[in-house]
């Protein structure tokens, strides 16, 4: 864990794989362009709040828009840092090629790289999760679904006394 003082200059993501976004994560949607605004807008808020470093789980779904929006801003930001935090070295295993195109395109625009374990299991995404979490002082999420790992991430960032901002919450506004 970092020290206090390098703890409040991260934030972190946590949210949901594409079956349980907004129109299945259907980027081209209404809905999906909404929260892809809010998530720039609040990655936006986090750096005007001090935070220059972003740790981001590297899955599909929310983890691929928050990086994708971390490097945008980082593009206007040089001084923003986007780091993964990977439960295996295998978790591309049985995705798409323009999936794994993406993932790669993330991955070269990365900070840094760290990896739970060598292949992917619960317990390797436990630890991504809570890594994610230590490494932060506020947590921006898409959490809607009350079981799984970002219902896991966003209960850890609350008992570590993290600000968790939950983007499904405006979704709804």
């Amino acid at each position: 864990m970092q020290d206090p003082f390098e703890r409040s200059v991260g934030c972190c993501f946590t949210g949901h794989r594409p079956n349980a976004l907004p129109a299945l994560g259907n980027e081209r949607t209404e809905e999906m362009q909404t929260l892809i605004f809010l998530l720039e807008r609040a990655t936006a808020a986090a750096q005007d709040d001090g935070a220059t470093e972003f740790y981001v789980g590297g899955a599909q779904g929310f983890d691929t828009l928050a990086a994708e929006a971390v490097l945008r801003l980082q593009a206007q930001s040089p001084g923003l840092s986007l780091h993964l935090a990977l439960p295996g070295r295998d978790q591309t295993e049985g995705w798409s090629e323009s999936d794994c195109a993406r993932y790669e395109a993330i991955l070269s625009g990365a900070a840094s790289v760290w990896y739970a374990a060598e292949r992917c299991s619960p317990e390797s995404m436990r630890r991504r999760n809570r890594y994610l979490v230590d490494h932060a002082g506020r947590c921006i999420a898409y959490l809607r679904r009350m079981r799984g790992g970002t219902l896991y991430t966003v209960n850890y960032a609350l008992d570590s006394s993290i600000l968790v901002d939950n983007l499904a919450e405006r979704m709804l506004l």
